[in-house]
């Protein structure tokens, strides 16, 4: 009945309350496979692709990553084999530079366990496709290591991420940090902002 309505009205609550039933229930098949086969996640999405839908919608952004926060944390299986996955992750890239605090932090809590939990154990589904980390990681190659303007509150979390990153697959975050370094703009109106020796010193320290 919940998701009768939610198909009707979305709103964000229902989210929520999808999270908390995942965290009592999470390990039910009924729970982990009503929710993975899109039953909340195709509405949100479609609410999304509405023009600024993520500027529109930060309650409903913040609940949704809360939600597949809690699949990561109870049942990462069921979320990296299911039809959501990549429109998840898809979205989650895209909702990196939301300026909303809340929503920003689920993001970002979604894609450390993401990375921590599920990636980490290397799954993958019985079709052969692979939710596994190379694939995964490829997807945020221009989503998170590439300059961009972020709200400064957004950038201990953003550390996180690619912490865990670096920690499962080091000599892509080197290479991803080395093409996003070379990408600054080294001088501003004819004035040297960066020279090649600081950005060669970043990236070793960093690495």
């Amino acid at each position: 009945q919940m998701v009768n309505v939610y198909r009707a009205h979305q709103h964000s609550c229902f989210l929520y309350l999808g999270s908390i039933l995942v965290d009592e229930y999470g390990m039910e098949e009924g729970c982990r496979q009503g929710c993975c086969r899109g039953a909340l996640c195709i509405p949100t999405f479609q609410l999304l692709e509405q023009p600024s839908g993520l500027q529109n919608h930060p309650d409903t952004v913040d609940d949704l990553f809360r939600l597949a926060a809690r699949f990561i944390q109870r049942s990462p299986v069921t979320l990296l084999r299911s039809q959501v996955m990549i429109p998840i992750l898809q979205w989650a890239i895209a909702a990196t530079t939301l300026d909303h605090r809340d929503a920003n932090c689920s993001v970002m809590k979604f894609l450390r366990d993401l990375i921590h939990t599920g990636v980490a154990n290397d799954v993958s589904d019985p079709r052969g496709r692979s939710s596994s980390r190379g694939g995964i990681l490829e997807s945020w190659n221009h989503g998170i290591v590439e300059p961009s303007s972020r709200p400064p509150y957004t950038l201990p979390d953003v550390a996180e991420v690619l912490w865990e990153i670096m920690q499962i697959d080091r000599p892509t975050f080197c290479r991803w940090l080395e093409n996003s370094l070379k990408g600054l703009p080294k001088e501003t109106g004819g004035a040297i902002q960066v020279t090649h020796k600081q950005l060669t010193d970043f990236h070793k320290q960093v690495t």
